[in-house]
């Protein structure tokens, strides 16, 4: 049988970013996590999945050739060569760079996931889960209901050294979800609104699942996981190496 018969999914990693908060000169998704790079951890899950046809890594230009080799050297090769996994260059934004992705996956992958390679410990369940909501409503995300009392504050983030703002108004807690990932969607979903982008020139959307909402599409919430905590700062990396030093070999 073909490889690609019975895989219907396309993955895309964003890997391009600066990820600088976690006070390294190397962004985050390249640093050690329990002897293997970050991104690795996302990257052989979702090349694991029986329903993947193709996992695509997008990375910044300069990043490629030495990607390519680092991915090679780390048992990639034959993953390469059959098309399984690909690599893609990224844009000025983060949608474009999953655009970028979403170009680069076989015409065959019906349903396409997104996710943070910051969120290292995702698993086959979670990929389940969020995929087989998407293929029901069209769109779908991980995301946890908020533990906590949600302020709206009555301005933007203070820069440093500015007064802290004043409270404009209390959320109610019951219907705020916090984002994660994996992010799943029809493939036409998002071809539909990165088609519909240049004519929005205010938008600036920070995942997937915001670019759908904008554009119509409804996003059906899935409960996640504390496991899926993002790496954003140095004590999440501290975190994050404790657990993987957890991991069963």
């Amino acid at each position: 049988m073909n490889f690609f018969a019975s895989r219907d999914v396309g993955v895309v990693l964003p890997c391009a970013g600066s990820g600088t908060r976690v006070g390294s000169d190397r962004p985050k998704q390249f640093l050690d996590l329990g002897g293997k790079p970050v991104f690795h951890w996302a990257l052989s899950t979702f090349l694991a999945h029986p329903r993947v046809a193709a996992v695509v890594l997008v990375v910044s230009p300069g990043e490629i050739e030495a990607q390519e080799q680092a991915l090679a050297q780390g048992g990639y090769s034959a993953r390469i060569a059959s098309g399984h996994l690909r690599l893609a260059v990224g844009g000025a934004e983060r949608w474009e760079s999953v655009r970028n992705g979403v170009v680069a996956l076989p015409s065959t992958c019906r349903l396409v996931t997104v996710h943070d390679v910051a969120r290292p410990f995702v698993s086959a369940s979670d990929i389940d889960a969020v995929l087989a909501a998407a293929e029901s409503d069209g769109a779908a995300t991980l995301a946890l209901p908020c533990p906590d009392t949600v302020k709206w504050a009555a301005s933007d983030l203070p820069s440093a050294g500015a007064t802290a703002p004043l409270v404009e108004s209390t959320l109610d807690r019951r219907r705020v979800w916090l984002t994660q990932t994996p992010q799943a969607f029809r493939r036409e979903i998002l071809v539909d609104c990165y088609d519909r982008v240049p004519s929005r020139q205010d938008l600036s959307p920070t995942d997937e699942a915001g670019l759908a909402e904008t554009f119509g599409h409804a996003v059906r919430l899935v409960r996640g996981s504390q496991r899926l905590h993002k790496i954003t700062t140095v004590e999440d990396l501290e975190g994050a190496r404790w657990a993987a030093s957890k991991e069963t070999p």
